[in-house]
């Protein structure tokens, strides 16, 4: 059985700090339509799985939505911004996915994990958003977004990938948050454009 949550982008510069999101949303308006008319139609459903600790995957369904007029009142140059990105004219445009991956984390975040509010991005190692920034003990989620592949592609992040000829195995992302020792609870976040797929997951404890 699939759960279903509606969520206006506007509301997330209320759920989480305004100063924290405010440029994710770009990215997500730039991102997350693609670039054909066919998808580009509100809502934006993303089938997530959801999973926390050993507890069954449960399949979640995100229904995305967002008035760029209200957006652009707190964000001002929201609209040109994100126009910029979708059409490549931007410095930002290799790291779109992951930008808007961190802007849909937060979306997750809000919507799972109801009243938690991150507090800080972390610099050069995962996870990459805190909500406990206790030292030697930090929670938090670690991000990443894909643009193809679907789900398979998100469980190779999540999973790692085994040797092949020419290529060596890979650690996924849920395995290098465990061996952390100064992270006690971490979560992973992880985003496809297309198709729209999500994982949300636990992973320690």
């Amino acid at each position: 059985m699939t759960t279903s949550y509606a969520y206006a982008l506007e509301q997330l510069l209320t759920d989480q700090e305004h100063d924290l999101v405010a440029d994710t949303i770009a990215p997500v308006l730039a991102w997350v339509p693609g670039k054909t008319t066919k998808r580009a139609a509100q809502p934006f459903v993303f089938e997530l799985e959801h999973k926390l600790s050993t507890a069954p995957a449960k399949t979640v369904a995100i229904h995305l939505t967002w008035d760029v007029a209200k957006l652009q009142a707190r964000i001002p140059g929201l609209a040109a911004h994100a126009e910029r990105l979708k059409s490549g004219g931007s410095a930002q445009r290799e790291h779109v996915p992951e930008l808007a991956a961190y802007g849909l984390a937060f979306v997750a975040i809000s919507v799972l994990m109801p009243g938690v509010r991150v507090l800080a991005f972390r610099k050069g190692l995962a996870p990459d958003l805190l909500f406990d920034v206790t030292p030697g003990a930090f929670k938090g989620v670690e991000v990443a977004g894909r643009s193809t592949g679907g789900a398979a592609s998100l469980r190779g992040v999540r999973d790692g990938t085994p040797q092949t000829a020419g290529k060596p195995a890979t650690l996924g992302k849920a395995a290098q948050l465990v061996a952390r020792a100064d992270v006690a609870e971490a979560h992973i976040s992880l985003w496809c454009a297309s198709p729209r797929v999500a994982i949300q997951q636990k992973v320690k404890p």
